[in-house]
């Protein structure tokens, strides 16, 4: 009797041995499929990573440039500059032809003398419109250097310096 036990545990743990052993290889093989799920989805999320750096750096070294490029190149800027130039140009016209029929009538000043005359008035503004043709914006220009920087470095950058918000 005692090897019939003897030979039914053998049995028993023969059976339990293969049953654990098949559990295992089919453990194995679910873990090897998560595995592979895994390096696939840390692979995708890698290169979204790559992505978004890529994107970054873009935004900071030329996005934000090509930005405010077509701000200041763009028609709104160029209407509003434009007005505020006429309405400077219509203000300066009328003071200059006021001062000049009150000089005409009271003969005080000869032509050449009059106070105020700017005969360099057309070179200047040359001058001043190849420097706004040249703006740069130093915060502009600064951006590239942040491409490492974290998101907060680089919103505390772009606050004008007066701008006391806080929020993140």
């Amino acid at each position: 009797m005692e090897e019939s036990l003897s030979n039914a545990r053998l049995a028993y743990e023969s059976m339990m041995a293969g049953t654990f052993r098949d559990a295992l290889k089919t453990g194995e093989a679910d873990l090897k499929d998560r595995l592979e799920e895994m390096e696939a989805e840390y692979a995708a999320l890698r290169t979204e990573v790559n992505d978004l750096r890529e994107t970054k750096a873009w935004m900071l070294s030329e996005g934000a440039q090509l930005l405010a490029k077509n701000i200041h190149k763009g028609k709104e800027m160029t209407a509003a500059v434009a007005g505020v130039n006429n309405a400077m140009s219509a203000v300066g016209i009328n003071s200059g032809l006021h001062a000049g029929y009150v000089h005409a009538l009271q003969k005080k000043t000869p032509y050449k003398e009059v106070p105020l005359l700017n005969r360099n008035a057309s070179e200047e503004l040359k001058t001043a419109i190849v420097c706004f043709d040249t703006l740069k914006f130093p915060v502009i220009e600064d951006l590239p250097k942040l491409t490492d920087a974290p998101l907060s470095e680089i919103k505390k950058a772009l606050r004008f310096a007066n701008d006391d918000s806080t929020d993140e």
